[in-house]
């Protein structure tokens, strides 16, 4: 950069990361700098692009920004920015009462979500994955293409068939490797560490995320560096400390980055034992809490639709530290099961007028769950609207629970 400054060029750094280096060669837009006065230091690197936009449109008397203002709330719920920040809240609602993209008008619509009822889960657990499956399958021209697009490209709906079908492979790749990698985990560590030189770069943040959440406990996936004795990888962490600091304070990691709970590190493969002894003894007093908590609970005679919509709309923006409503749902009776999808990763159990399902499963726990009997379950409610246009219009409404846990109650 030094050398660009010298040619005269002048460069700009926009970012919302944690400055670990003083850069005097550009010119940095960042709120985490010191005496930044702007108050939303949760603003992620898309919302302050659409600023400095806004910016230029006023030196530039334009309005261009504006035809944008739909992406910095969804490049918010991407990062997994604060939702309880204000402006952040602004822009996610703007997102989704205001979509304007054309291509994410049409990946919504292919994945069958109701344009006009748009949810933060829509969009994290929907169209933000198939998106960056792309990146993930260093696909990255794929993305670029399908975010450039308007409503004049005549390729979006193949960009977003080519979306798509990646987002199914990512699903595939993820499952597989969890159950490749779940007997490598030692239980008796505080920090789950495994290595797999498979997944790559996209992935590993990923399959990171979902051991934390098996293991309730920050969670590292490591895998080939940038040279032949080192690792390079990601981590997830938990809401009780900050990860990327405690790993900074790791004598044996030679970077990190990131959030508080996501980023990357990298080591050298001769420090891995010692990177783990001292995550345990930074977390030697560190109890994993593995209990379920919910908001509220309601007997299965209370769920109908009316409650479902009035609560869809309490959570319709959700994210990082705003989470998604958890009920208990009593007096359920397990009539049937099923289980379900391309890798039998999903069970459906028919509970009368509720539908039960769990994702991200395997047979196992379909084996366990008992037909002919009263459980309760912990989970969020949700109405699966599905519409059939031949021979005859036709909508269906399902009203589910996406559980994460039972229990047989006699």
């Amino acid at each position: 950069m030094k050398a660009l400054v010298d040619k005269g060029i002048d460069c700009l750094i926009i970012d919302h990361h944690t400055i670990t280096n003083n850069n005097p060669y550009a010119i940095i837009v960042n709120p985490q700098q010191e005496g930044c006065k702007y108050p939303n230091k949760n603003a992620c690197g898309g919302l302050l692009v659409f600023k400095v936009c806004e910016v230029i449109d006023d030196y530039m008397n334009t309005h261009y920004a504006h035809q944008l203002s739909d992406l910095p709330g969804f490049s918010l719920m991407a990062d997994m920015m604060s939702m309880i920040e204000l402006e952040n809240r602004y822009f996610a609602k703007l997102s989704l009462k205001g979509l304007r993209h054309a291509g994410l008008k049409v990946l919504f619509a292919a994945m069958n979500f109701d344009l006009n009822n748009l949810s933060a889960t829509d969009f994290l657990y929907g169209v933000s994955p198939a998106v960056t499956a792309a990146t993930r399958a260093d696909n990255i021209q794929l993305a670029i293409d399908f975010l450039m697009c308007d409503e004049d490209s005549p390729e979006i709906k193949l960009l977003v068939k080519d979306l798509i079908r990646l987002n199914e492979r990512r699903k595939t790749v993820q499952a597989e490797a969890l159950i490749r990698l779940k007997p490598l985990v030692n239980e008796n560590d505080k920090v789950v560490i495994v290595i797999d030189h498979t997944l790559g770069k996209g992935m590993n943040g990923l399959v990171a995320q979902e051991l934390s959440r098996t293991y309730s406990r920050p969670a590292i996936v490591l895998g080939n560096g940038d040279s032949e004795d080192t690792y390079a990888g990601s981590f997830r962490g938990l809401e009780d400390f900050s990860m990327l600091d405690m790993l900074g304070d790791c004598n044996s990691v030679i970077y990190t980055g990131g959030h508080d709970g996501a980023g990357g590190l990298q080591l050298l493969k001769k420090d891995i034992e010692v990177l783990r002894q001292e995550l345990n003894g930074k977390l030697q007093n560190f109890v994993a809490d593995n209990s379920l908590y919910y908001d509220l609970e309601f007997d299965i005679n209370q769920v109908n639709e009316n409650l479902i919509n009035y609560l869809s709309e309490f959570y319709r923006i959700t994210g990082n530290k705003f989470k998604q409503g958890r009920f208990l749902i009593k007096g359920l009776f397990v009539s049937d099961k099923k289980l379900i999808g391309q890798s039998n990763n999903t069970v459906k159990i028919d509970c009368d007028k509720l539908q039960l399902m769990k994702f991200k499963t395997d047979v196992n726990y379909y084996k366990s769950v008992p037909v002919f009997s009263e459980i309760e379950a912990i989970g969020t409610l949700n109405i699966n609207v599905w519409k059939v246009y031949r021979p005859k219009f036709k909508v269906t409404k399902t009203l589910q629970l996406f559980i994460e846990e039972y229990r047989e109650t006699k």
